[in-house]
């Protein structure tokens, strides 16, 4: 099987190289990943600008953009061969509840979906850049084999690997959680009150406490699978709509 890595952290992230060495142990792997950081960016995709793209090494490659822009680069600019799976990570970080929203790792999954590529974003809670993720790329390379054939295209599974885990730990399916930010914003620059320079100075992220969430899992030391879908239709409310045109 030819499986596409891509994330937001950048070619030589320790998460991007430890998914790549398990993978490529019974698949074969290229990774095309954004060549800077680029965390909190979704779906973002450069329309207008120009794509520089750079061959670091054998099946290795840098992209002047986007996440999306790196796998948008991979299935269709003509370069590449037909991949099977694309898979998105490791996140320096989880992915919970709303963060879907705005993560770079999931919306570089997301894409794919939308493109009829089986789809995976694979985080974890651990933020320090220099740490070891061997054990994460293992779980999720002995996940894959056994799931493999009961994964569906239309569908993004977003994993999130606890910081943490469980003496007993297992993989769970979950529903996805309900995120809670404050934010606050400092003023660098002000001129005359008119013009203002600001930057975010800090997010304080909470949760809603819900059974059966990605939250609840990762609470209690478990692997959180979340199986995310492309319909973003309140149907509840459009339902409403239809029922009140009908009256």
């Amino acid at each position: 099987m030819r499986i596409l890595i891509c994330n937001d952290d950048g070619l030589h992230s320790n998460g991007m190289r430890s998914l790549e060495r398990v993978l490529s142990r019974n698949h074969e792997v290229w990774a095309v990943c954004p060549d800077r950081q680029r965390s909190g960016t979704s779906q973002a995709i450069s329309l207008r600008e120009t794509l520089r793209m750079k061959e670091v090494e054998a099946r290795h490659f840098q992209v002047s953009g986007f996440p999306v822009d790196c796998v948008n680069l991979a299935l269709h600019s003509g370069m590449f061969p037909p991949f099977d799976l694309v898979v998105s990570g490791i996140n320096h970080g989880y992915n919970l509840g709303d963060d879907v929203h705005y993560s770079g790792t999931v919306g570089a999954a997301r894409h794919a979906c939308i493109h009829g590529y089986l789809a995976v974003a694979i985080s974890c809670g651990i933020y320090d850049i220099g740490a070891d993720f061997s054990h994460v790329a293992d779980w999720f390379g002995q996940w894959l084999e056994e799931n493999l054939p009961s994964l569906n295209t239309g569908v993004v599974y977003n994993i999130n690997y606890p910081e943490l885990p469980s003496p007993d730990l297992r993989s769970v399916f979950t529903r996805h959680g309900k995120r809670i930010y404050r934010d606050q914003y400092e003023i660098l620059e002000e001129e005359a009150g008119k013009s203002f320079v600001f930057k975010l100075k800090e997010t304080i992220m909470g949760h809603k406490e819900e059974e059966f969430s990605d939250f609840s899992a990762i609470e209690s030391g478990h692997v959180s699978i979340t199986p995310l879908g492309l319909q973003t239709t309140h149907d509840q409310e459009l339902q409403g709509w239809i029922e009140n045109v009908k009256s």
